[in-house]
């Protein structure tokens, strides 16, 4: 094959942009898991629950335990899969693995919401759907977080 062959030239195209996104992936995944870590955080806080040296998974299962009313077994499903997801990326698991954990996400916060969001987060673009999954998550454990915060005063 010489140098000049077009079909270099689109190979390297679509490699390009398989790297773009599965750049993206990495970034969105990390960036709204981080902020969902950090609304764990603000909870334990508030709770007054040790955080350091706790995983996310074991900040989840200490938060999950603190019965909040604000947070449903639904929305806690939808963190333990993005942690899931994340952990998938995290080490670097296949692409089929990966592909699969962003469907069960969606699947999962499907389940959160109204049949009447459904229509729309099923639209949702993957890093859409990513970061709206998480921030959903992290909104109704910030107002937990400040209630417990309030009541603890």
């Amino acid at each position: 094959m010489e140098i000049d062959d077009p079909r270099l030239e689109q190979a390297h195209k679509r490699m390009t942009e398989r790297i773009e996104q599965y750049e993206e992936r990495i970034v969105t995944v990390l960036r709204a898991h981080l902020a969902a870590e950090q609304s764990l955080n603000y909870l334990l806080t508030a709770a007054r629950r040790r955080k350091r040296g706790r995983t996310f998974s074991g900040k989840w299962y200490v938060a999950k335990g603190l019965f909040v009313k604000e947070m449903t077994e639904e929305l806690w499903e939808v963190l333990k899969v993005g942690n899931d997801l994340r952990n998938a990326i995290g080490h670097g698991d296949k692409q089929g693995t990966i592909e699969n954990k962003i469907a069960e996400l969606r699947k999962a916060y499907i389940a959160a919401n109204t049949p009447q969001q459904k229509k729309y987060i099923e639209e949702m673009t993957e890093k859409q759907m990513v970061t709206s999954a998480f921030s959903h998550c992290s909104s109704h454990i910030t107002v937990a977080a400040d209630r417990v915060e309030k009541e603890k005063g």
